[in-house]
């Protein structure tokens, strides 16, 4: 939906306190030009929307079908000092693509202003992103969400408190992944140029298993690396951590059949701790000591 007038007016008050001006009813090619806002400024940034067919916008910079022709690593677009950004360069339909492109135009444009050889953020060769589920592991998924709403639509916001506001973010799903950023498969992963799509198999089934304690266990991204298997060993746990079935079926289970709770006992906390990728969490994501 559409932001309430006040909440774009303070908006875009907040941007005029940061210095930036707007000249509004300008148009680029017919009240102003590429080349005289080049003498006038250090860097440009064209932002000018998804042009028309044939490119009728002709805002000056070299054009490449509907859209102009921009570098994709630098985004740069025609001559020195000139960046373009957003629909105009590559349609975007995502709000939040279209801000991330955004910010690294922003980051070209910081290194060419500083001297520097522009260059957009590399992006990171191992992806935290879940993908799609099927329908049945999306129930699996919704599982443990909270259906309550704590607070109205959007436009009813604005008298929220902060123990209303504390609740409604407890509904996250964490679908990035809540090892994100500390996961050492990830880390490697783009360390040695691992590339996830070389070997493509079918992948195991979400699953996504809630243990008393807030500990969540995911299948799904364990590596069996045996960490959790000998801490659980180390502590002389009853019925402990055990690898179960084989080759590529094979899983860390409690030993016996019983819930894997019981096999961590006392080391929940250490195995959450050690485990490289966040196959074991604490479901509030909470640090513990």
């Amino acid at each position: 939906g559409e932001l309430p007038a006040a909440v774009l007016d303070a908006e875009i008050a907040l941007l005029e306190k940061m210095g930036i001006h707007f000249k509004m009813g300008v148009e680029l090619g017919t009240h102003a030009t590429l080349d005289g806002l080049r003498r006038g400024f250090d860097a440009i940034l064209l932002a000018v929307g998804e042009l028309a067919e044939g490119g009728g916008a002709k805002p000056g910079a070299p054009p490449a079908g509907n859209a102009l022709k921009a570098d994709p690593s630098t985004c740069r677009a025609g001559p020195p000092g000139v960046f373009a950004a957003g629909a105009c360069a590559k349609p975007v339909k995502q709000l939040v693509r279209a801000m991330a492109e955004g910010r690294a135009a922003a980051e070209c444009i910081h290194q060419y202003l500083r001297g520097q050889a522009p260059r957009r953020p590399e992006k990171p060769f191992f992806s935290s992103v879940m993908g799609r589920l099927e329908a049945g592991e999306l129930r699996e998924f919704l599982r443990g969400a909270s259906q309550e709403h704590s607070v109205g639509p959007c436009a009813r916001c604005s008298g929220i408190s902060p123990g209303e506001a504390a609740r409604e973010a407890a509904r996250c799903l964490h679908c990035d992944c809540r090892s994100s950023g500390h996961c050492l498969l990830q880390h490697y992963a783009q360390v040695y140029g691992a590339d996830a799509g070389r070997f493509r198999s079918g992948r195991r089934p979400f699953s996504q298993q809630l243990q008393p304690g807030g500990v969540i266990f995911e299948p799904g991204k364990c590596i069996l690396c045996g960490i959790c298997v000998k801490l659980a060993e180390m502590a002389g746990e009853p019925p402990g951590l055990a690898f179960v079935g084989r080759g590529f079926d094979t899983r860390v289970a409690a030993a016996l059949g019983r819930p894997i709770h019981e096999g961590l006992g006392t080391v929940a906390e250490e195995c959450v701790r050690h485990c490289p990728t966040g196959a074991l969490a604490f479901a509030d994501k909470i640090t513990r000591a």
